[in-house]
């Protein structure tokens, strides 16, 4: 009777870890530098075919929208590069680009790669570098001055000549 249970719970629990292992394989998307993704061109097990994140930097050359025919109708796609040293990745997007999306930008493209050199995205990501590194600046900026030895004595110097300037006072 209690090898049964066993037996049922090894197969319950091989069962659940072949699920959890397969789904978390499903849900992950392998991120790939443009670099990496047209040096596997050359080879014989390139990406084509597979849904893959390119990252890299917005192209220089200008963004172009044109109407592509859907079994729903007409949908405006844009399409641009991704660069990375001297590979290039055209992008097709059929949706609007983000706020942030600027040429020498940095880039994730997420999408199906269906030729060398091509990836129909349906995602973009793009972020900001200048937002995020002058408060990055301002904060190391203060933490170098609260961590310097400096600072600890100018603290020092101030609470001492306040002290004084009190006593001054209070004297008087």
């Amino acid at each position: 009777m209690q090898k049964k249970y066993l037996v049922a719970s090894v197969l319950l629990v091989a069962a659940l870890g072949f699920l959890v292992t397969s789904s978390l394989k499903a849900g992950t998307m392998k991120s790939v530098p443009v670099e990496n993704l047209r040096a596997a061109d050359k080879k014989p097990n390139s990406y084509v075919g597979q849904t893959l994140r390119a990252v890299g930097f917005v192209g220089k050359a200008p963004v172009k929208s044109s109407l592509m025919q859907t079994p729903n109708g007409a949908v405006k796609t844009v399409q641009f590069e991704v660069v990375e040293g001297k590979s290039k990745l055209l992008v097709s997007y059929g949706d609007t680009l983000p706020d942030t999306f600027r040429a020498g930008g940095p880039v994730q493209v997420d999408g199906l790669y269906v030729s060398e050199g091509k990836i129909e995205a349906n995602r973009v990501l793009t972020k900001c570098p200048s937002k995020y590194e002058d408060g990055e600046a301002k904060m190391k900026a203060k933490e170098k001055e609260y961590d310097s030895p400096k600072a600890e004595t100018k603290s020092a110097q101030n609470s001492d000549s306040k002290q004084v300037r009190v006593a001054a006072v209070s004297k008087s």
